[in-house]
């Protein structure tokens, strides 16, 4: 249990920086549905491109707390 709870620390530490890149190459990122390819107004696609990143940036930032918050309960337990 111990292991575990450091692996989530530095995990949890490690995705800090992860969320930011996320969030500065989340428009070039497109996973599975490649909608933003068809889109040929310019104005409209870089708006979506933009919240895509925030999305992005957001799904990924939720990580760090989640992650150290299971770390510091798991170290409670040992």
């Amino acid at each position: 249990m111990q292991t575990l709870s450091q692996v989530l620390f530095w995990v949890g530490l490690l995705s800090i920086p992860l969320s930011w890149l996320m969030w500065f190459f989340g428009p070039q990122i497109e996973m599975k549905r490649h909608v933003l390819g068809k889109i040929t107004d310019p104005a409209l696609k870089a708006a979506l491109q933009e919240a895509h990143a925030e999305r992005w940036g957001i799904f990924v930032g939720l990580w760090p707390v989640t992650l150290l918050l299971l770390s510091f309960i798991l170290g409670k337990r040992v």
